[in-house]
């Protein structure tokens, strides 16, 4: 039932995570749970863990490759706007004459004003492509999360007296023991370690907050999951 890797890291490196053994991961783990609980609705997740495992990489490497699209439009509309700011400063002829300290103040302010706007307009375009790319990577990292609150209610409806529900007979005539909860807690790791890989060459700390509230709260319930199979295993081993 333990997570197991066979295949090599690319290039000899060991210390950074290997999207295609996570994949192989996930679907040994499938595997298991599927031989071990045929139909039920704990393997239909892992199967949905595995394709989600599969399309992590993909969506990874897509939100960390430019855009080319937003690129040229933002320096199109970039280009536009100096050539505007230019023509209007050929053609407008300006009486620097001031009759009074006021009208200094005041020429200065809307001066700045002018300044102040086409700075903002110019950082908002500069930083459109980024925008967009970090929207993308905060609804996949949402998905990973919603996925663990998931995977948390389907052992919600057990008890922790020998997995039976609270009223009527256990599940499907199945017999359940706290393998079903250790089933859990590794698809728990597995999301875990697919949230990095949303986080590599990332831009602020926006998406690595969101990468960690999700490996925190996988950790947070997988420790409760595991609490909760030790009760059952000893609670078995009582009745026995």
């Amino acid at each position: 039932m333990g997570i197991r890797f066979s295949t090599a890291p690319k290039d000899g490196v060991k210390h950074r995570l290997d999207p295609p053994r996570i994949v192989e991961t996930a679907e040994n783990l499938a595997r298991e749970i599927d031989q071990r609980l045929p139909g039920s609705t704990l393997s239909g997740l892992a199967a949905e863990l595995v394709q989600i495992a599969h399309c992590t990489d993909e969506r990874a490497s897509r939100a960390r490759r430019p855009i080319y699209a937003v690129r040229a439009a933002s320096v199109l509309a970039i280009v536009a706007a100096a050539s505007l700011l230019g023509f209007i400063g050929f053609h407008v002829h300006a009486r620097w004459v001031f009759g009074t300290i006021t009208e200094v103040f005041e020429a200065t302010d809307a001066g700045f004003n002018l300044v102040a706007i086409l700075a903002g307009a110019l950082w908002f375009l500069a930083s459109f492509e980024a925008r967009i790319k970090r929207r993308r990577v905060l609804g996949y990292i949402e998905e990973l999360r919603e996925f663990i609150h998931v995977i948390d209610v389907t052992q919600l409806y057990f008890t922790p007296d020998l997995y039976r529900p609270e009223t009527g007979p256990p599940l499907g005539g199945r017999k359940l023991d706290h393998t079903y909860l250790l089933f859990c807690t590794e698809m728990l790791a597995v999301i875990g370690n697919l949230a990095p890989l949303y986080a590599r060459g990332a831009s602020g700390d926006t998406v690595l907050r969101a990468v960690a509230d999700v490996d925190l709260l996988a950790n947070s319930i997988s420790l409760k999951l595991q609490a909760k199979a030790e009760a059952v295993r000893l609670g078995r081993r009582s009745s026995e």
